[in-house]
């Protein structure tokens, strides 16, 4: 199996770290590759060139989620909320809208500031706020070992971000139940190792 991703993908990076967890570590394959490149080498396999990419085979298979709930299939683990279980489908939907905005702001504040969107930026930071005040009043930080989830890893990955670009530099003093929940999970190899990094940061314009 191959993963073609950019280090800083949130996205990726949940699927990087559900590999890891479910022991698929060793036989997932990781391809650093550009984004927006006429040139991708995805584009014969997926149209759009959107990472991350899994390929199995002949089987190319993007977006998070189902890409996690393929590698739940080869490792006998459950990540990703089943249908069915309709309440943790909405509660697992509502962790990924989070991730959703917080990578829209993010993406927003890497334009060049005479491109940026003044409402973009002021929508994504009343929902970004709204969604951390929900988090805070829902979320508490796990006893023991913090159960790897792909809607925990949403929150993970958006708080990852978050923090990455200096969107909510006050979040922790502001939402502490939150903040130690974070902190169980920053604890995780898999999670700690596959944090954000100044080195696979690129300008991105468009």
């Amino acid at each position: 199996m191959k993963l073609y991703y950019t280090p800083n993908s949130p996205y990726a990076r949940i699927c990087r770290v559900t590999a890891i967890e479910g022991g698929l570590g060793d036989v997932l394959e990781l391809d650093w590759i550009g984004l927006r490149t006429p040139d991708s080498p995805i584009i014969p396999l997926s149209p759009l060139g959107r990472i991350p990419l899994l390929v199995d085979g002949d089987l190319a298979l993007s977006e998070a989620r189902h890409i996690c709930a393929y590698l739940d299939g080869k490792s006998g683990r459950q990540t990703v909320a089943p249908y069915g279980d309709w309440t943790a489908v909405a509660e697992e939907a509502q962790h990924l809208a989070f991730l959703d905005v917080v990578t829209v702001w993010s993406r927003e504040t890497r334009r060049q500031e005479s491109e940026q969107s003044a409402f973009l930026l002021e929508v994504a930071d009343g929902q970004v706020r709204r969604g951390l005040a929900h988090l805070n009043t829902t979320l508490t930080a796990p006893t023991g070992a913090p159960p790897i989830t792909f809607g925990a890893l949403c929150i993970v990955a958006a708080i990852g971000m978050m923090e990455f670009y200096g969107l909510v530099p006050d979040w922790r003093d502001s939402y502490l139940a939150l903040a130690a929940w974070s902190d169980a999970y920053d604890a995780v190899p898999s999670v700690a190792d596959s944090a954000p990094s100044r080195d696979a940061l690129r300008p991105l314009t468009r």
